[in-house]
């Protein structure tokens, strides 16, 4: 993923506002569902500390990333039913990581939002170093490369570490197996946008 054509389009500036806007259009989308994700995550969580910063993540989803696409897609014009809304990776990952978080558990849930939290702060905080001439796409990038946002990584990353240590080595190895789909399904997602 960290040289997926999505990522290095960003960076040399090569990459079609048109893939960009389609991009816009699957991933608010997927915001939307994460807020879902991340209310499974603050049910199963273990106590009212997790609570409290799982509920921090859900207002950020809902007052700021779900605000930046509102922002963009009127300043882009870009119409959300002018575009197409699905395509079989892009609900093989929302659906994937929403069936997953209903029925997996705050391990599992963890899991998934580590694998494409973590990923996108590591391209975007090399991308964020670029020439992006895009107002918009830089706007995305650097939201990515935040303290904001990196604390949320690495939150989920020691919240995971935390629980991972509790589990059977049987446990563990069915979340790596369950961290290497989420990565291939962000692939995939990213690859959906140039269709």
């Amino acid at each position: 993923m960290q040289y997926h054509p999505f990522v290095t389009g960003i960076e040399d500036g090569s990459l079609p506002a048109k893939v960009f806007n389609q991009y816009l259009v699957y991933e608010g989308d997927f915001v939307a569902t994460a807020i879902g994700i991340f209310s499974y995550a603050v049910i199963k969580a273990p106590d009212i500390r997790h609570q409290r910063w799982l509920i921090g993540v859900l207002d950020a989803l809902a007052n700021e990333q779900i605000a930046y696409f509102e922002r963009v897609m009127e300043k882009r014009h870009v119409t959300p039913s002018d575009y197409q809304r699905s395509a079989p990776d892009v609900s093989r990952f929302s659906q994937g990581m929403l069936r997953t978080a209903q029925n997996g558990s705050y391990a599992e849930i963890l899991t998934l939002m580590f694998g494409a939290e973590w990923m996108y702060y590591h391209w975007c905080t090399r991308v964020s170093q670029s020439a992006i001439a895009d107002p918009e796409v830089k706007d995305w990038v650097v939201m990515h490369a935040e303290k904001t946002f990196i604390d949320q990584a690495s939150w989920l990353k020691a919240e995971l570490d935390s629980c991972a240590a509790t589990l059977s080595e049987e446990q563990r190895q069915h979340l790596s197996v369950l961290y290497g789909q989420v990565l291939q399904w962000e692939i995939d997602f990213h690859s959906a946008a140039f269709d």
